[in-house]
């Protein structure tokens, strides 16, 4: 069976790790994860200041699907060196098809498409109409305070 795929995320070879996960009660962005990630997977296991933040987020059609143990539905060939990848159809979108009507429901939105976020322990899955807002929150050891040091401190 051919898969096909598309890459949001175009840096092979490129780990993320799960810093937190949301499943909100916005409005527009329901879904959202905010990741470390690294080229090399030592900088995540040994918290280095020098791995980035990156921000996550997928619109409010978007279905959280759970991970690949949730529900052991195992793609073909998904396995590969993109963090963030786009399937056009799969057996999670054909299963959407046939239990949900996702093809005859909502379809002024366009089609929809199966995403996965592979991090280090695991991958989620999300049916979602549009791609996802992926931002680059700088690195982690980056805080934007500048820290001065004195010689004196006045008493008051």
């Amino acid at each position: 069976m051919a898969i096909d795929l598309n890459f949001l995320m175009t840096t092979e070879d490129y780990v993320l790790d799960v810093e937190s996960f949301q499943m909100k009660g916005e409005m527009y962005y329901p879904l959202e994860w905010t990741c470390f990630g690294a080229e090399d997977a030592t900088m995540l296991l040994t918290w280095d200041a020098e791995r980035d933040r990156i921000l996550i987020r997928f619109e409010q059609y978007a279905v959280f699907l759970g991970t690949i143990e949730d529900h052991s539905m195992h793609e073909e060939g998904l396995r590969n060196a993109y963090p963030i990848v786009k399937l056009k159809t799969s057996q999670f979108t054909r299963f959407a098809a046939d239990t949900m009507s996702t093809e005859r429901v909502n379809t002024y939105r366009g089609s929809l498409s199966h995403y996965v976020i592979c991090t280090v322990e695991q991958e989620f899955h999300v049916l979602a109409y549009e791609d996802p807002i992926v931002k680059d929150l700088g690195k982690v050891g980056d805080t934007g305070v500048v820290v001065t040091e004195v010689n004196e401190v006045d008493e008051f």
